[in-house]
């Protein structure tokens, strides 16, 4: 099964173990790293409005595990950070080569 597919079924069934966030975060960083971790946030995110009013917390908790993990395992150097204020902010252009 694809990961996002466990985190779609988790949010459907609205229910989900700690054990079970942990072991799919673990899965999906040895898959793709810290791209797929990146990639699982933003669509998470861009969807999180259009979820069912039942299902929005464990979204937003399916959020902060991601964002709580990254913080563990990658801790951000300054690439890091430019990088995530690129994909919060995606009207802001690209800061010119010096």
């Amino acid at each position: 099964m694809n990961i996002t597919d466990a985190v779609w079924r988790s949010l459907g069934q609205k229910k989900i173990h700690p054990s079970e966030v942990l072991n799919t975060l673990i899965e999906l960083d040895n898959r793709k790293g810290q791209i797929g971790l990146w990639a699982l946030e933003n669509e998470l995110r861009q969807k999180l409005p259009r979820l069912r009013p039942g299902a929005e917390g464990l979204g937003q908790t399916w959020l902060e595990a991601i964002a709580l993990y990254r913080q563990t395992y990658y801790p951000q150097d300054r690439l890091s950070k430019l990088f995530a204020r690129l994909v919060n902010n995606p009207s802001q252009p690209l800061p010119k080569a010096s």
